[in-house]
């Protein structure tokens, strides 16, 4: 079943494309539960790295989308704690929601998006022989689908329908 690959904190409002999804890849876009396709996003990917602080103490990126018919706050992203670096390396720290700034649309201005998603599924086996077979106190074999190894987020603008291949990061 496909929405067994779908990460933990996106399985409510993850809507897979089914044409673009496989084996290895995970496609489609985000919904709000109340059935709203649009949300003000807010992130911090201008985040300067400072070299004087150890990287642990860096904020990951993170992007939070907030519905924009019933208000509701999404996660969508947290470098920190998502994608295999996040979940099994722990390297960065968890960006404060108060660190975060609004998505613009670079041609109007606009704040409201909707947003798609490809992630690149990790490969279950291996997660169990790398991770949870060396740190079975930490992990089970159902958090692969956690420890994705690449995740790109695509927004298209509601008011004037630019789209942008926003970010594409890889996490492994």
């Amino acid at each position: 079943d496909r929405n067994d690959t779908i990460p933990t904190h996106l399985k409510t409002i993850f809507r897979v494309n089914e044409h673009e999804t496989n084996a290895t890849n995970l496609s489609g876009s985000i919904v709000c539960e109340c059935g709203c396709e649009y949300f003000t996003i807010l992130h911090n990917e201008n985040r300067q790295y400072d070299p004087s602080m150890s990287y642990s103490e860096q904020d990951g990126l993170k992007v939070v989308a907030i519905c924009n018919n019933c208000r509701k706050k999404h996660l969508i992203f947290d470098e920190a704690t998502q994608g295999y670096n996040g979940l099994v390396c722990g390297d960065l720290k968890t960006a404060l929601d108060s660190n975060l700034t609004d998505y613009i649309c670079h041609k109007c201005g606009s704040t409201i998006f909707s947003i798609s998603l490809d992630i690149e599924i990790e490969d279950k086996e291996q997660f169990i022989e790398e991770c949870v077979n060396e740190y079975p106190d930490k992990f089970s074999p159902d958090d692969y689908v956690d420890a994705f190894d690449w995740i790109a987020i695509n927004v298209c603008c509601k008011k004037c329908s630019k789209e942008v291949e926003w970010i594409s990061l890889e996490l492994s």
